[in-house]
């Protein structure tokens, strides 16, 4: 779901407001017009200012400046802060996200100074939500968790719920939609509890988009039915688009391309009808995604070039799925020059936006919030206990006489230092098996993250790439008619070599993350593999697959996958075998696999030796499962995994 300014900028010090009301913006301009208080002028100014953003950017822009303007005059420090966060406000509407960052940034430099947390914890959030405008995905993660550090040492339900949700979309940039998922349920636990009742049309619109990704269609029109009710309650035209535009998006996953074309049509109709040219971008690419569909060419390359022009030079994230969108119109066009300049165009910002060092600064930021956390937890314990510890240590030393109390004192001080050696052991044990856990779901998802990452840039960078080359020469075979026999052959082969550069493409991006595993599961995804071992010469294979009838978890799915993936490749390459026996079987509670082969085994004293063999129990153990390698030397070998599956 599109981030929407409003829930963004619920963190000021003014409380919430509903859509504007005639009688509101009359009294206000009145106090402008006739107190003498610079106080209450500026108070009138930055509501004006928050009343106008919601549907006249312009003249919110202007009371925000007027609002600067006043407080510089009378050097109110406070007011100089609140006036350039007001101006970040407007500047967003504006879809100027870069001015935006700029006013926010001096709103925070400021406030550090007053000390104020609350107003420093506003001021991180806005500054979060938009770095995910720009890209900035470590950053703003980053400045997310320092704000719901605050917000949760002050007992701010709304404010940390805010906060919570931010996080949440986050994690949706960067396509961990688990995580999205479970930071917006504790968003959404905290709104049901205090009646947020706007802040949960955020949430639902949140979750609505995230269950979209993760292909469960019925619930993820389930959260956005939610989302719309609300903000068509609270006459919030931007949001109802945004909502509008999801669902178009789920119809499209469907394949009803009409149905998604009359969503957006209604997504953009709204957003205009707002003002909300983030919106109108966001929507009118989609639009010519539709139109594209259609055949509808010419259209969709004006909706694309419409948006360009609206769109900010650093909001690079709408920019990639521009640049995209015209590569592959004018690819349909036979323009293959202008094909070429905007995919170029496209690949060169897609390298800046995801990194190794980004995705590692991400985990980082979640550890170390998480870290803190927990040592202010057990800080807190402490302080508790030794408070305790002193409240004895006084009655004893008025119940009993000088000599006893001595000895009791001794006993206790003995008593509690025992017990925190046990205590420091068994919290040194703790930690090092949480942190090795942590390690390994790191290294994991970071690996499949990659290999996802790879293979969409092989599909999409490289085999367009490719593609415009192949259409390159094909047109160059048309134009040229050679008669010479050599430069046909030369020509001919260049197109084979390119015919087979694109297969062989396929073929390594199938491989890293091969597309039946993500749309049909476990069960289809082994099938496609074993039917591709049958070229193997000299070798048989027999699988048998049961109960396997209903998709696992999309992680469980994926590890097993790779699991199976690498032992039966080990057999191919070490054992000799001519026959392999693979059986899949599902119980009520677990997941059993058995490989068996005819090959030459090895020694089980040497068996974890192997990088092959680490990998597959590492990963099993993962799952929180267990391996067992059954083998001597000339008498084959038996792999049995047992995954638990509740």
């Amino acid at each position: 779901m599109h981030l929407r300014v409003l829930i963004l900028f619920l963190l000021l010090t003014l409380p919430f407001l509903s859509p504007a009301q005639n009688g509101e913006i009359d009294s206000l301009k009145k106090v402008l017009a006739s107190s003498a208080s610079d106080t209450l002028k500026l108070m009138a100014y930055s509501d004006l200012n928050w009343l106008y953003s919601q549907n006249d950017y312009e003249l919110s822009k202007k009371y925000a400046m007027d609002e600067l303007a006043l407080a510089q005059k009378i050097n109110n420090t406070k007011w100089i802060a609140q006036a350039y966060n007001d101006m970040a406000i407007s500047y967003y509407r504006l879809n100027q996200v870069e001015s935006a960052l700029v006013y926010n940034y001096k709103a925070l430099a400021i406030r550090k100074d007053l000390k104020d947390q609350k107003l420093i914890a506003s001021s991180l959030s806005k500054i979060g939500v938009l770095q995910i405008e720009t890209g900035e995905y470590a950053a703003a993660l980053k400045s997310q968790f320092e704000t719901l550090k605050i917000f949760e040492s002050v007992n701010d339900q709304r404010s940390t719920a805010i906060t919570l949700n931010n996080i949440s979309q986050t994690f949706h940039k960067l396509k961990n939609y688990d995580k999205e998922i479970e930071y917006g349920e504790k968003a959404i636990a905290i709104d049901l509890k205090n009646n947020f009742e706007y802040n949960l049309a955020e949430c639902y619109g949140n979750l609505g988009a995230a269950y979209k990704m993760k292909k469960q269609i019925s619930l993820s029109n389930d959260y956005l039915q939610k989302a719309l009710a609300i903000f068509h309650k609270y006459g919030d035209k931007a949001n109802e688009a945004s909502v509008l535009n999801s669902m178009g998006l789920n119809y499209k996953l469907e394949l009803n391309h009409k149905m998604a074309y009359e969503y957006y049509k209604k997504a953009y109709d709204l957003a205009m009808e707002a003002g909300d040219r983030s919106g109108v971008a966001i929507y009118g690419h989609n639009i010519s995604c539709s139109l594209t569909d259609f055949g509808k060419y010419a259209e969709a390359e004006k909706h694309s070039l419409e948006v360009l022009k609206m769109t900010e030079t650093k909001n690079r994230n709408q920019l990639i799925l521009t640049y995209r969108q015209l590569a592959t119109i004018y690819g349909y066009m036979n323009e293959g020059e202008k094909a070429r300049f905007w995919l170029n165009k496209f690949s060169d910002l897609k390298d800046t936006l995801f990194t190794r060092e980004s995705a590692a600064a991400v985990a980082e930021m979640e550890v170390k919030y998480l870290s803190e956390k927990k040592d202010l937890e057990l800080a807190k314990n402490k302080a508790d206990l030794e408070a305790k510890d002193r409240q004895n240590f006084i009655k004893n030393m008025i119940i009993v006489s000088i000599l006893v109390v001595m000895i009791l004192l001794s006993l206790l001080v003995f008593s509690i230092y025992k017990r925190r050696q046990i205590k420091q052991k068994a919290d040194v044990a703790a930690e090092l098996a949480r942190q090795k856990e942590i390690r390994s779901i790191a290294v994991i998802e970071a690996e499949e993250k990659e290999r996802r990452r790879i293979a969409q840039d092989l599909h999409d960078g490289v085999g367009q790439i490719l593609s415009a080359a192949k259409l390159n020469l094909s047109g160059l075979e048309s134009k040229l008619k050679l008669q010479d026999p050599e430069q046909s052959a030369l020509l001919y082969n260049s197109l084979d070599l390119v015919n087979d550069s694109i297969k062989e493409v396929r073929v390594v991006s199938h491989n890293m993350m091969p597309n039946i595993l993500i749309k049909l599961g476990l069960a289809s995804a082994i099938r496609e593999f074993i039917s591709k071992m049958g070229a193997v010469a000299n070798l048989r294979i027999d699988l048998e697959i049961i109960g396997l009838d209903e998709r696992l978890d999309s992680t469980v799915e994926t590890i097993l996958y790779r699991v199976i993936q690498e032992a039966v490749s080990n057999i191919i390459k070490h054992a000799k075998a001519n026959h392999i026996s693979l059986q899949l079987i599902r119980h009520d509670r677990e997941l059993t696999v058995m490989i068996e082969d005819n090959g030459v085994g090895f020694d089980r004293s040497a068996e974890f030796e192997g990088i092959g063999l680490k990998n597959i129990t590492s990963r099993v153990e993962f799952l929180n499962g267990h391996v067992d390698f059954d083998t001597t030397p000339g008498q084959g070998t038996t792999v049995v995994i047992e995954v638990p599956l509740v």
